[in-house]
C-alpha cells in the first residue's frame, strides 16, 4: 500500500513540473514569435468647429485644453501620436498638420440624429490640404 501511495504522490508531481514547463514554453514562445509592432504615423481627425457658448470641454481638458483666444471660432483638428500647435493633441487652423499622411486623416460624423446621419464621416479619399483644382 504504502508503495501506492508514494507512486501517486511521485506521479502528480510530475504532471504539475510538466504542466508547468509547457506553460512556459507556451509563454516564451508567444513572447518569441510575436512580430514587432511597426511605429504608427501620428493620425488626426477634423476639422472641427468651436464658438464661444459651447461646452470649453468639449475641446479638452488638462494638457488638452487649447491655449486660445475663447472669444472668437476656431476650426481644429484632434491629433494622435503628436503634438499639436495650440495644445497636446489640439491643431487649430483649415488644414491637418502637413506631416500626417492621407490614409491617417478622418472626417468627423456630421449633422447625425438618432437612427440617421448625414455624413457618418470615415476617411479622406482626397487631400485637405492639396488645392481644388
Amino acid at each position: 500500500m504504502r508503495s501506492n501511495k508514494v507512486m501517486k504522490t511521485t506521479r502528480g508531481r510530475r504532471r504539475l513540473l510538466g504542466g508547468s514547463l509547457m506553460s512556459a514554453g507556451v509563454a516564451i514562445a508567444g513572447l518569441v514569435l510575436t512580430p514587432a509592432t511597426a511605429h504608427a504615423d501620428g493620425s488626426a481627425k477634423g476639422p472641427l468647429t468651436w464658438c464661444p457658448g459651447q461646452d470649453p470641454a468639449s475641446v479638452g481638458s488638462g494638457s488638452y485644453r487649447p491655449n486660445w483666444d475663447w472669444n472668437v471660432c476656431h476650426t481644429y483638428w484632434w491629433v494622435y501620436g503628436r503634438p499639436g500647435n495650440v495644445s497636446n493633441g489640439v491643431w487649430e487652423g483649415e488644414l491637418p498638420p502637413p506631416d500626417i499622411p492621407l490614409a491617417n486623416l478622418s472626417r468627423p460624423a456630421f449633422n447625425c440624429g438618432l437612427f440617421y446621419c448625414q455624413d457618418p464621416g470615415g476617411p479622406y479619399t482626397v487631400d485637405p490640404r492639396n488645392p481644388a483644382p
